[in-house]
Formats: structure tokens, sequence, C-alpha cells
């Protein structure tokens, strides 16, 4: 009698372990499961724009593009890069012989100036946040004046009573940004458009026809 006592104890002993065994592999693969599903779920950040890119510029209205294209084909652009970090867009080499050849109407004189001014880098600052669907970042641009800096030969300009006369003639154009840029995760594409509304010139306002620069980059 005593025998089968023990045996049902060690049998009800035996089958709580089983039991126990059981339920600590069910508590092991569901938290495994758990961590893969977490694992899946992509984790977005405003940082997400940061990047180099290339791409293309499109003037508008474009004095090449208008010479250069036939009736009914679409304007190409220009090819050109940038930089976006601390909530800067930072356009390398900005592409600028449309702009100079809209406010001199002189082919030779634009060219000239053109050579003279060289490179021009321009920085738009942003402040980022997420559209509704995550799926795009919207950046709100507060682009500063572009002041270019002409040396004027051979004569310098006329100085005020007091002054030193000087050679450098002071472009300021203003620059104005009417939506938002996105940079959309599909294809890690970015786009914004910028528009110079007008020109300064050594401190008087020089006449201008509004210019729309249209940016379509993609993330290297």
């Amino acid at each position: 009698m005593k025998t089968l006592t023990k045996m049902k104890k060690v049998c009800c002993f035996n089958r709580f372990v089983l039991f126990a065994m059981a339920l600590s592999l069910v508590t092991t693969f569901t938290a495994c499961s758990s961590d893969d599903d977490d694992s899946n779920i992509p984790v977005y950040s405003l940082k997400d724009v940061d990047g180099n890119y290339s791409g293309t510029m499109l003037t508008e209205p474009s004095v090449a593009t208008l010479e250069s294209t036939g009736e009914g084909e679409e304007p190409a652009g220009v090819a050109v890069t940038a930089e976006v970090k601390d909530n800067q867009i930072m356009i390398k080499k900005l592409p600028l012989d449309d702009l100079i050849k809209s406010i001199v109407n002189d082919d030779e004189i634009a060219a000239g100036i053109i050579e003279k001014l060289g490179d021009i880098n321009y920085n738009i600052p942003y402040t980022p946040t997420f559209d509704e669907s995550k799926a795009n970042i919207l950046l709100q641009l507060k682009p500063e004046p572009l002041e270019l800096k002409l040396v004027n030969e051979p004569a310098p300009t006329q100085a005020e009573e007091g002054e030193e006369p000087s050679n450098e003639i002071i472009i300021k154009v203003t620059i104005e940004a009417d939506k938002n840029g996105t940079y959309v995760y599909e294809g890690k594409k970015l786009a914004f458009i910028i528009k110079a509304t007008k020109v300064d010139v050594a401190g008087t306002d020089f006449p201008f026809t509004a210019t729309t620069f249209t940016f379509d980059m993609t993330k290297k």
C-alpha cells in the first residue's frame, strides 16, 4: 500500500514537472515571436533626411531652355548636388547661369559675370516634421537672401563722402519658398522649390522677372 502511494506521488510530481517545462517553453516561444515582430517595425527619425544627394535643378523661365528646347519638348534641367545636415540643405555649386542671363540681357556681359562669380554654394535652413502617414518628411524651408559679390574692374564704384571707394558690387537676390519640401522614404527622394523674387544691385532694385528653381534629387 505504501509503495502504491509513493508511486502516485512520484507520478504526480513528474506530471507537475512536465507541465512546468511545457509552460516555460510556451512562454519562451511567445517572447521570441514578440521580439521578432518588434524587429520588423521600422523606426523613423527626422534625421533620416540627412545625407548626400544628386539630381537636377530646373529653372523657369529659363533663357537656355527657351533657346535649346524644341516645341513640345520637356526642359531637362541641370545636374546639381547637395548635402543635408544640421537642418540645412547645402547646395553645392548652385547653377546661376539662367538667373544672371535674366538679369543681364547682354549674353557677352552675362558670360563675364558668371565667370567672375565662380562657384556659388547656397544653404537653405529648414524645420522638419512628419506628415500624417509618416511616409514623408516635410521640410518647412526658410531661405535667406543669396548674396553675390562681383568685382567691378577696372573702375571702382562711386563711394559716399568720407568712405573709401570700392570695386566690389553686391548683388542681393531675395529667395522665397511657398511650399514645403518633401523627403519620401520610398526611393529616398528629396524635392523642393525656391523662387528668386527680387534682385538688388548695389543698393538699387533691378528690373527682374521672378525665377523658380525646382529641385528633384535622390539620396546617394
